[in-house]
């Protein structure tokens, strides 16, 4: 999953097509920010799995900024930040499945972050 969505990233497409690119995206950011200003606690990322719909993911993620993204976070002035951010801002609201939130886990496991590329 991670070389396909890059690719879409690289290319900066305006919205993302599928449920699973958009949770990639959302999972993969949040936990680079906790990494990038907060080591060892990206375990906080896991509590996306409790969503209900990416509504509420994307509020989650508001709170990840804003306990993480601020102060010691590296890259909270950079163009690939706002970009990732803009497009899990925009994605429409649907709920989240038993599949999704399994989707969700195997997202976190991921050790390549599409901010840093």
């Amino acid at each position: 999953m991670y070389e396909e969505v890059l690719s879409k990233v690289q290319a900066h497409v305006e919205t993302l097509d599928s449920m699973e690119e958009w949770l990639f995206v959302a999972v993969n950011t949040m936990k680079a920010i906790v990494t990038n200003s907060a080591k060892g606690q990206e375990p906080v990322v896991l509590k996306a799995v409790e969503c209900k719909n990416t509504s509420e993911i994307q509020r989650f993620y508001d709170r990840i900024q804003g306990m993480y993204g601020r102060e010691g976070f590296s890259y909270r002035n950079h163009p690939t930040y706002y970009y990732l951010s803009s497009l899990i801002a925009i994605f429409p609201a649907k709920e989240l499945s038993d599949d999704d939130r399994e989707f969700i886990r195997k997202c976190y496991e991921a050790e390549e972050y599409l901010l840093y590329s």
